[in-house]
C-alpha cells in the first residue's frame, strides 16, 4: 500500500511542479511585456523584470536563455491577441452584417485589445521600431498575415460599393491602422469611450470631415 500512495504521487508532484513553472513563466513574460511597453526594450533590464515578476533575477535564466528570447514570445503573443481579437468579433456578426460594420467591428476589437486588455499588444506595437532588423524579421510574418486580414476586409468593402475603386486600400489600411495604434499615446477614457472612438475613426474613413456642400 505505502509503495503504491509513492507511486500515484509522482506523477502529481510533477503535474504540480509543470504548473507552477508555467505560471511563474507567464508572470516573467507578464513582467517584460508591461516593462517594454512604459519604457521600451533596451531601457528593461532582467533585474527589473525578475523584480516585477518577484523572483530572484537568475532565476529568469531557468526559464529564457536571454532576453531576446523573452522579446520574441512578448512580441509574438502581442500580435497573436490582437489579430485573433478582430477575427473572433468579425466572425461571431450575422451574415446580414454590411462591410462598413465589420470594419467598424474589427476596429473596436483592435483599439478593446490595444487600449484597455492586452499589455503584449501594447508593447509590440510601441517597441517594434526600437528592435533589432532580425527581431523585426522574426515577428514581421506575423505582421504580414494582420495586415492581408485587414486587406481582405477593405477589399470587400471596395468590391461591395462602400470603398470608392480609385481608392489605394494599402494606403487606407495605413492610415487606419496607424492612427489606432497611436492612439496609445493620446487616449483619455474620461472624453470618448474606446467604441465611440472605433465609430469616429471609421466615420472619418467612410464619410469624410468636409460638409456636404464644401469644395475644395
Amino acid at each position: 500500500m505505502i509503495k503504491d500512495k509513492i507511486k500515484t504521487s509522482k506523477p502529481q508532484e510533477k503535474s504540480q511542479r509543470a504548473r507552477k513553472s508555467e505560471v511563474t513563466r507567464k508572470r516573467i513574460l507578464d513582467a517584460s511585456a508591461e516593462l517594454f511597453g512604459e519604457q521600451g526594450y533596451f531601457a528593461t533590464t532582467l533585474r527589473q523584470i525578475a523584480k516585477r515578476a518577484k523572483i530572484d533575477a537568475g532565476s529568469i535564466y531557468y526559464y529564457f536563455d536571454s532576453k531576446d528570447e523573452i522579446l520574441d514570445e512578448v512580441m509574438e503573443i502581442g500580435i497573436r491577441a490582437v489579430a485573433d481579437a478582430v477575427k473572433e468579433a468579425v466572425d461571431a456578426l450575422p451574415d446580414t452584417t454590411t462591410n462598413r460594420e465589420k470594419l467598424e467591428a474589427a476596429t473596436k476589437a483592435h483599439l478593446n485589445t490595444l487600449l484597455k486588455f492586452n499589455a503584449y499588444t501594447s508593447a509590440n506595437i510601441a517597441i517594434f521600431a526600437q528592435v533589432s532588423s532580425e527581431a523585426q524579421n522574426r515577428n514581421r510574418k506575423l505582421r504580414q498575415d494582420y495586415a492581408a486580414y485587414w486587406h481582405e476586409l477593405f477589399d470587400a468593402a471596395q468590391k461591395s460599393g462602400e470603398i470608392s475603386p480609385t481608392t489605394d486600400l494599402s494606403l487606407v489600411r495605413l492610415f487606419l491602422l496607424g492612427s489606432i495604434n497611436w492612439s496609445m499615446q493620446w487616449y483619455d477614457p474620461k472624453k470618448k469611450s474606446i467604441d465611440e472612438l472605433a465609430l469616429s475613426f471609421c466615420e472619418m474613413m467612410f464619410d469624410g470631415i468636409s460638409g456636404a456642400n464644401t469644395e475644395c
